[in-house]
């Protein structure tokens, strides 16, 4: 052995005793993490253990990692009911060098230098240490990637990574979620993670995700098709932003479902974030306000409390109803008047025992468990129960599903986005139990017919004679809340905030609806005259009879078929049996397809969020300057023909 060899073999001893030090305080610190239990953290700061073990497998000695992933660790695609995608996967590719067993460093930086734009003079001295792992570049394409697989340099390698995109941005955020390094952390992308990721799935865990605990996964990812349609998304979203630029509201949601199904058409939540750079917006815009922001139904808990009245009253009749406490029987009291506020159009209604009335709304579901496929951790906890006051609150989730059991005939659903799971390589989908189409019912037979007949001719005032059966309901209310101030002489209320409720038709219903808006506790608060230009019954947030129209007609379409060759085209082919539409114009996804031929517009944006969108335009990107983004060439909307360069200006203040 050569002076030279024996010099090279003790340098690499040393390094491995080295490296093997580092891998023991990596894992005592990684331990003393896990035990300490006092870090906290926000969802844009988590980084899960496959960062750690990575980095463990890529300095241990004598392994070489892989240039392409194992199929099953690519994750699995979210799509629309018409198989629009949710979700699509590009991939990156990032170049590591190991010194140690590099032949001619000076050469392979030259090489690397020269393909991807780095300098040399500093590149140099990083592949000539005694480091057992550098990184040489990250989230390169693969044209770059490919050149230096060609130049076949001795110590340099490349590792693919599979990164998520969401095509639609802002559209359907909060039902979509957010991935990070393979880990959903939000909306349908937690909930359903290890379907998407092709884990082992136990049988208690199939019953979670609402799947008969026999169901058998086979252990590879899988695509999942909601029932989410993406145009009726956009209508619903466009509206919402409308009515809340109108109002100066500081939130709001919507949320259109199937009545006799509890699929979820529709589901939207302002403000919204855009997924691809989920880390960029407030906590409040990553909240899902259907399910976190408290609704205060006001007069609208009128429509309840009497349905509870019609449901004793028909459950007496049947000689059904039990009274357990005979000391103290329930009663229907006779109505009492009411002082209503300005804006107030709510009737009269039956009084009712409190007793039975809290019983009521736990029969419509108030208490249900799981409520929605989504994740509930925040959810607005529910109060006791529906008496009228001002401290009852829900969420805006859990109110729209017990409005539904009253004027669906009685039945109790489980509002749901997932319609349908497909295992890559099975054609065959798996059906989730929460598509059956027979619930419980839980009222009486006729307590919806009695409700219904009541909110038409009282509450909406149609005489029978010009009520229609396909007449839509939709009932409003605006709530108040009372400044604190020291002067207690100007106690001005003000709106703090809106919600709508209805039925699409107002009989035998095949949707329901609920809109909410949250207005700012702050100087400029609305006051009850700022929504008097709507008519006399400040109807804000009931949507015109185009939108509705286009509602029954996505609802009354059944989801098509694929064709056979569709997930063998990683889903990119068009699915058999698809109707056109008129308001196909308003589709996200051929959105998505246009951005492909024109620039895209990313002044403002940070390097980060503008160097995501650009990823999918395979174009070479200069940068100038540091910061955000204040300028680009080519121009937004310029088409992209032939051009294969973009320069990027950036400055920290725009």
């Amino acid at each position: 052995m050569t002076e030279h060899a024996k010099t090279h073999v003790r340098r690499r001893r040393k390094l491995l005793a080295e490296k093997r030090r580092k891998v023991r305080l990596l894992l005592l610190a990684l331990v003393l993490f896990l035990g300490s239990g006092a870090l906290l953290f926000h969802k844009d700061k988590l980084y899960t253990l496959n960062e750690v073990f990575s980095w463990i497998q890529q300095n241990h000695p004598g392994e070489v990692i892989a240039s392409t992933p194992p199929p099953s660790s690519i994750r699995g695609d979210i799509y629309d009911r018409n198989f629009r995608p949710l979700t699509s996967a590009y991939k990156t590719y990032a170049i590591y060098a190991r010194p140690l067993e590099m032949e001619d460093p000076d050469s392979s930086a030259a090489i690397l230098a020269e393909i991807l734009g780095l300098e040399k003079s500093k590149l140099l001295p990083n592949l000539k240490s005694e480091r057992g792992f550098i990184w040489v570049a990250q989230k390169i394409d693969h044209e770059k990637a490919d050149a230096i697989k060609q130049r076949n340099m001795k110590g340099v390698y490349q590792v693919v990574e599979t990164k998520r995109f969401y095509p639609n941005f802002k559209k359907a955020a909060h039902v979509v979620g957010f991935v990070e390094n393979g880990q959903g952390l939000d909306g349908i992308e937690f909930q359903y993670n290890s379907l998407l990721r092709g884990d082992e799935i136990s049988s208690a865990e199939l019953k979670t995700l609402n799947y008969a605990p026999e169901t058998e996964f086979g252990g590879s990812s899988t695509h999942l098709v909601l029932n989410l349609d993406l145009m009726i998304q956009s209508k619903i979203e466009r509206f919402l932003d409308k009515r809340m630029k109108i109002t100066g509201a500081s939130s709001g949601t919507i949320i259109l479902m199937n009545a006799n199904t509890g699929a979820v058409l529709a589901l939207a939540s302002f403000p919204s974030f855009n997924p691809n750079s989920y880390w960029e917006f407030s906590s409040s815009a990553l909240s899902n306000h259907a399910l976190t922001e408290p609704v205060y139904p006001g007069e609208l808990a009128l429509i309840f409390q009497q349905a509870a009245a019609f449901n004793l009253k028909n459950e007496k009749k049947s000689g059904s109803f039990v009274n357990l406490d005979e000391s103290n029987p329930v009663t229907v009291l006779a109505p009492d008047k009411q002082k209503r506020r300005k804006l107030s159009v709510a009737p009269r209604v039956d009084d009712i025992d409190p007793v039975y009335l809290a019983e009521f709304t736990q029969l419509l579901g108030f208490g249900q468990k799981p409520l929605a496929d989504l994740p509930l951790k925040d959810e607005t906890p529910v109060s006791s129960s529906l008496i009228i006051n001002p401290s009852f609150s829900s969420s805006a989730m859990r109110l729209l599903n017990g409005f539904t059991t009253l004027v669906n005939g009685g039945r109790l659903v489980t509002p749901h986005l997932l319609y349908k799971a497909y295992q890559k390589g099975i054609t065959t989908p798996f059906e989730t139990t929460l598509n059956a189409t027979e619930q419980k019912v839980v009222l009486n037979p006729n307590t919806t017919k009695d409700l219904n007949d009541f909110l038409a001719t009282k509450w909406l005032k149609l005489g029978r004679k010009g009520r229609k059966s396909d007449t839509p309901m939709f009932f409003e209310a605006h709530n108040y809340a009372t400044p604190e101030k020291e002067d207690l002489t100007d106690q001005t209320p003000y709106l703090s905030q809106s919600i709508m409720i209805g039925a699409i038709p107002g009989e035998k219903p095949e949707l329901t609806m609920i809109a909410v808006l949250s207005y700012p506790d702050s100087c400029d608060r609305v006051s009850p005259d700022t929504l008097a230009a709507f008519g006399n019954k400040f109807s804000i947030l009931s949507p015109d009879e185009d939108m509705i129209r286009t509602m029954l007609h996505v609802a009354a379409m059944s989801p098509p078929t694929p064709s056979q060759d569709f997930w063998d085209n990683e889903g990119t082919r068009s699915a058999n049996n698809s109707a056109s539409h008129s308001f196909e114009k308003d589709d996200p996804a051929a959105l998505s397809d246009n951005l492909k031929k024109n620039m895209p517009d990313i002044t403002g944006k940070s390097l980060r969020a503008g160097l995501q969108v650009l990823q999918h335009f395979n174009m070479d990107v200069k940068l100038v300057g540091s910061g955000r983004i204040v300028s680009q060439q080519p121009l937004a909307g310029t088409e992209l023909i032939n051009v294969s360069e973009c320069t990027l200006e950036l400055q920290h203040e725009i």
